[in-house]
C-alpha cells in the first residue's frame, strides 16, 4: 500500500497493510507504513488536520492486491496509531475502491453493470425453477432469473434479481441519450423517490466497449425504507407493478434531458433526487425536523417547476416602483424605510403560496394540502415547535403536506416531459 500527497510526488508512506468492509458497509484501512522523510510526514498530517477542505493537504491511498490488482482508493483521512522502528500504524477510511479489468468476462458492447447489494422491492417476476421428471428420475432441470426490461429514450435497461433474492441486477448498454459516464448514476436516480429510499449500488462497472472497463467499489450503508413518507407513490412498490415502471421511466427520462445553465448533462444528482434524500433522512427523524423539510422541498419543487415570467406578479410593475420611489422619498427613519422597499422588492413576483393555489384549479393539489403546508411552514420555520406525540390534528396537516409534495413531484415531472423533443 502506498501513501500519497500531491501529484508527481513520490510515496509519502509505503508498506502492508489491508483493507476490510465491516458490518456498517463501510471501507477502512489499516497499514503499516514507513515514512519516506519522517519529518516531512508528521508536517503533512498536520496541515491535513488544520486544512480538512484543502485538496492540497490531503492524503491519497493506493493498494496492490495478492493477485496483483492495482486499486485506488482515493481520498483518505490519515489517523496516527502507534510507531516502532521508524513503522508507523495508520488507519483511515475509503469512500470507494477503483480499478481496472480487461479481458475475459468484461461486455463487448459499451454499458454499465450495477449491483445492489440489499434485496429491492421492485415490482418484478420472481426468480423460477424448473424440473422435469420422467419415472420419477429428474432427467430436467433449470432455474431462470425474475427479470424486467424497460425502455427509455434509446435504450434498453434490464433489472434482475439474484436467486437468493439477496441482490439485485441492472444492466443497459450506453446510447446517444444514455451516455458514459452519466449512465451509471443516472439508472439509480428514478429507485429514490419509487422506493422512498437512499438506493446506490455497491459495485459499478463501466464497459467501453473496447475489451477495457473501469471498476467501482463503493458499498451503501443505507437501508431499506420503514415507511411511506418519502415514497412518491404512496404505496407498497411490490404492488404497484406497471404505475411503478411508467413512474421509473418518465423519471429517467426528465434526469436524462436536464442540462446545466451551460447546456450541458448533469453528472451530479437531479435536483429533484438531492430533495427526496433529503426527505429520506428526515422522514427517520422528529416531526419537526420532517416539517421543515417537506416544506422547503415543496417550495423549492415549486421554483423549479414555474418560471419567473409564469411568477410575474398580479401588480403593474409602474405601480410597484411608484410606491417605491415614495417611500425613498419618506424622510423618516432610514431603517424603517430600508425595510420598507425590501418589503416591496417581494411584490416583484407571486408567492410560493400563490402559485401552488393555481395548482388547486387544475385538480393538482387540493386547497387543504395548500393549508396545511403554509401553516406547518410559517409556524415550523419560525421557531415553534412542531408536537413529537401522535395528535390527530397535526397528523392530518403532516399527511397533507406529505400528499402535496409527492403531488407536485409528479406534476413537475409531467411537466418536465412536456418540454423533451
Amino acid at each position: 500500500m502506498e501513501i500519497l500527497g500531491r501529484d508527481y510526488e513520490p510515496p509519502v508512506f509505503i508498506g502492508p497493510g489491508h483493507i476490510k468492509v465491516g458490518s456498517d458497509k463501510r471501507i477502512h484501512f489499516v497499514m503499516h507504513g514507513i515514512p519516506r522523510d519522517g519529518s516531512d510526514a508528521f508536517k503533512r498530517m498536520i496541515q491535513a488536520q488544520k486544512h480538512p477542505h484543502d485538496i492540497l493537504h490531503q492524503f491519497r491511498i493506493n493498494a496492490i492486491g495478492y493477485d496483483g490488482t492495482e486499486w485506488s482508493g482515493g481520498w483518505t483521512t490519515l489517523t496516527f496509531g502507534e510507531e516502532a522502528a521508524n513503522v508507523w500504524r495508520l488507519s483511515g477510511p475509503i469512500h470507494s475502491l477503483h480499478t481496472g479489468a480487461s479481458g475475459f468476462g468484461v461486455a463487448e458492447k459499451s454499458g454499465v453493470e450495477l449491483v445492489f447489494d440489499r434485496f429491492l422491492r421492485l415490482p418484478m417476476p420472481m426468480n423460477m425453477v424448473k424440473t422435469v421428471l420422467r419415472n420419477d428420475k429428474r432427467v430436467l432441470w433449470s432455474r431462470s432469473s425474475g427479470t424486467r426490461t424497460i425502455n427509455v429514450l434509446d435504450a434498453e435497461i434490464e433489472f434482475f434479481l439474484s436467486p437468493e433474492h439477496e441482490h439485485v441486477w441492472a444492466v443497459a448498454n450506453t446510447t446517444p441519450n444514455l451516455p458514459h459516464p452519466h449512465l451509471e448514476n443516472w439508472l439509480s436516480e428514478p429507485l429514490n423517490l419509487l422506493l422512498g429510499e437512499i438506493v446506490s449500488p455497491s459495485l459499478y462497472a463501466r464497459n467501453f466497449g473496447d475489451g477495457k472497463a473501469s471498476i467501482r467499489f463503493s458499498p451503501s450503508s443505507w437501508g431499506p425504507a420503514t415507511s411511506l413518507t418519502a415514497n412518491i407513490l404512496r404505496e407498497d412498490p411490490l404492488g404497484a407493478d406497471e404505475r411503478f415502471w411508467n413512474l421509473y421511466r418518465d423519471i429517467l427520462t426528465v434526469v436524462a434531458t436536464a442540462r446545466d445553465a451551460e447546456g450541458n448533462r448533469n453528472f451530479e444528482a437531479h435536483p429533484l433526487t438531492r430533495y427526496y434524500w433529503e426527505i429520506v433522512q428526515a422522514s427517520r427523524g422528529s416531526n419537526w425536523v420532517l416539517c421543515m423539510t417537506l416544506a422547503s422541498t415543496v417550495e423549492g419543487i415549486a421554483k423549479m417547476m414555474f418560471s419567473e415570467a409564469e411568477r410575474k406578479a398580479d401588480w403593474a410593475a409602474t405601480d410597484v416602483d411608484g410606491l417605491k420611489r415614495t417611500i425613498k422619498g419618506w424622510k423618516g427613519d432610514s431603517k424603517l424605510r430600508s425595510r420598507v422597499l425590501d418589503y416591496l422588492n417581494g411584490f416583484n413576483k407571486k408567492g410560493i403560496a400563490k402559485t401552488l393555489k393555481s395548482l388547486v384549479e387544475q385538480g393538482i393539489v387540493t386547497s387543504d394540502q395548500i393549508d396545511a403546508w403554509s401553516r406547518i411552514r410559517n409556524a415550523s420555520m419560525h421557531g415553534q415547535m412542531v408536537l413529537p406525540w401522535s395528535d390527530a390534528d397535526q397528523e392530518d396537516r403532516i399527511i397533507n403536506l406529505i400528499e402535496l409534495t409527492h403531488r407536485l413531484s409528479e406534476a413537475y415531472i409531467k411537466r418536465e416531459l412536456g418540454k423533451c423533443p
